[in-house]
């Protein structure tokens, strides 16, 4: 046998020796690949025999099929994991053979079809295979935990988690974090405390960072921040992966501020930021709409040379939209062409957003003309750019388009877009026929939508219907009243406006504050409805009173749109 060459030239010398020579393999692995280290050897050795008895499974005719008889189930659980990554459908009759062999008994085996299962969706058939096994250890109970958590089951995973306490098996580490990876996913925090107060009697935390990760996750996705915090000053070794859980943890709880802060910390501490680290500071600069700080931020990941990474340009060109900058955002989309979904759906929406609406339906003509694959956000922001542009026809089309054509599920944004469509045109009475026909049940959006164009409008009789629509569904709301009394003291229905204000008042229910501001220079500017502590109140008031004399507004429609705690502020 001449000697390989080269890896490649390795792997197919053994396919076709493994064509003629069943067993023993380990021979002639030695004999011919001297040169190669025992680490490469063994891995090579481990895929060939993979590779090598999932072909005698898989062919019927195969004169070693009796070889099957001899394996162990350690092999054959390697020969399992190995069809997950070549095709469901060989991992299926491989299961069939297993079974069929009797190699069914051995707990490794199951445990090994039950994950095939769990990671193909089969999550029903994972669970037969679970309940038919006759001996269950840790593993097999953490694979159908895990299992469930991934697949979005969480109350499924947490009363397993429960089951498996009842049945004294002791959790290990990733038992743990998958039982935590559903708490985040339920937002129950109360469980998450228990289960973390368990982690601690148990004494499986020490430093393992995987579940101090998942404890820091659920923390953040409960919206617990000082516990995750609390947490997070406790370790002793904080990985990378630590700190970006953090600083994401304080983006999520809408601090993006403290967010800022903590990577400056990892920074002062010598640590490198990775591409995720970027990523998340970015988007908290985009939600703080801090053009100054995002920039700063950008600079580094081009020094840093992120600047290629899908995430980081996607997370950039939102900033930059959010920011008001949308040729910045062009400038990071454009130079290197790519077929991901995702950015071509935020450089859609940022052109939106910024009411550049017919370069929207061309950039999303030529993402169709280069067959880049669409889903249910993208056209979203299409019928939005169609319904803030007044382009209704066009909105129709793209709605028919998703529905018909690429049959996207049109779910309540998509009905949202197409209400404020047909009623910006004026077109009420359409519009509440398109609500009525709807397949789904109209939602919030929907109703809320058709009841501020209903007061726009000053349809006072559909504003009524509507807005007892969207009371029956969001009671709470205080804006739902807001909206209702305002279109009711437009018209100067006073009597019933005063009912609605007795009725916010007896529930003890007060309207939110209005909230808007803006950077200058080296800071930012906050202000709230019938906020004076500004120490430029005062010009700020008379610029904003001399913008407002050009509006092209009667006194009506500026009586209708300012609140009285606006005019005493300087407006009346």
């Amino acid at each position: 046998m001449s000697r390989p060459q080269n890896y490649l030239q390795f792997l197919q010398l053994l396919h076709h020796n493994f064509s003629k020579t069943p067993l023993p393999i380990t021979r002639l692995l030695y004999q011919t690949s001297t040169s190669i280290s025992r680490p490469i050897l063994s891995i090579i050795l481990q895929k060939s025999l993979v590779v090598h008895y999932s072909s005698l499974l898989l062919t019927s005719y195969s004169p070693y099929r009796e070889n099957l008889l001899t394996l162990d189930e350690y092999t054959l659980s390697n020969v399992f994991k190995t069809a997950l990554f070549d095709s469901p459908n060989h991992g299926k009759q491989i299961q069939a053979a297993i079974i069929k062999c009797g190699f069914h008994q051995f707990t490794i085996l199951m445990t090994a079809l039950m994950n095939f299962n769990l990671k193909c969706g089969n999550l029903k058939d994972a669970r037969k295979l679970f309940d038919e096994m006759i001996d269950r250890d840790v593993v097999s109970w953490t694979s159908m935990i895990v299992g469930y958590a991934q697949n979005h089951h969480f109350t499924d995973s947490l009363s397993l988690f429960r089951k498996m306490i009842g049945f004294d098996v002791n959790p290990n580490g990733y038992s743990f974090s998958g039982a935590l990876s559903a708490c985040s996913g339920l937002q129950a925090l109360e469980q998450g405390k228990q289960i973390h107060a368990h982690v601690l009697t148990s004494g499986v935390l020490g430093v393992n960072l995987i579940l101090q990760n998942s404890l820091l996750n659920m923390y953040s996705r409960c919206k617990s921040i000082e516990s995750a915090r609390k947490l997070f000053d406790s370790m002793g070794v904080k990985e990378m992966i630590a700190w970006n859980e953090m600083i994401s943890g304080y983006l999520q709880c809408e601090e993006g501020e403290q967010a800022l802060k903590l990577f400056a910390s990892m920074v002062s501490v010598g640590l490198k930021p990775d591409k995720f680290s970027y990523a998340i500071c970015v988007d908290a600069c985009a939600c703080l709409v801090s053009m100054q700080q995002g920039s700063q931020i950008h600079g580094c990941i081009l020094k840093s040379g992120f600047q290629s990474d899908l995430i980081i340009r996607n997370s950039l060109v939102d900033m930059y939209a959010k920011c008001g900058c949308v040729d910045s955002a062009k400038l990071v989309f454009n130079p290197m062409p790519t077929k991901d979904t995702l950015l071509w759906t935020t450089m859609i929406s940022a052109l939106g957003k910024n009411g550049q609406f017919e370069e929207v339906l061309m950039m999303f003509e030529k993402m169709l003309e280069l067959k880049i694959k669409t889903d249910g956000v993208t056209y979203l922001a299409v019928l939005s750019a169609c319904s803030h542009g007044g382009m209704v026809e066009r909105g129709w089309k793209y709605f028919r388009l998703m529905t018909e054509d690429n049959l996207i599920s049109a779910g309540s944004e998509h009905y949202s877009c197409m209400v404020d469509l047909l009623c910006r045109s004026g077109n009420l009475l359409d519009a509440l026929e398109f609500i009525k026909e709807m397949p789904l049940k109209p939602s919030i959006s929907v109703w809320g939508t058709f009841v501020n164009s209903c007061r726009l409008y000053r349809n006072i009789e559909l504003a009524e219907f509507a807005a007892e629509k969207l009371l029956e569904l969001d009671p709470a709301n205080s804006s739902n009243f807001v909206v209702l009394s305002n279109a009711y003291a437009a018209e100067c229905v006073w009597n019933e406006t005063e009912k609605i204000r007795k009725r916010m008042k007896n529930t003890l229910m007060k309207k939110e504050p209005g909230c808007s501001w803006i950077e200058l220079k080296n800071g930012v500017h906050v202000f709230l409805t019938a906020d004076r502590s500004h120490p430029e109140m005062g010009e700020i008031l008379l610029t904003l009173k001399g913008l407002m004399s050009k509006c092209w507004m009667d006194e009506e429609y500026y009586l209708e749109e300012f609140s009285e705690d606006q005019k005493q502020i300087g407006f009346g």
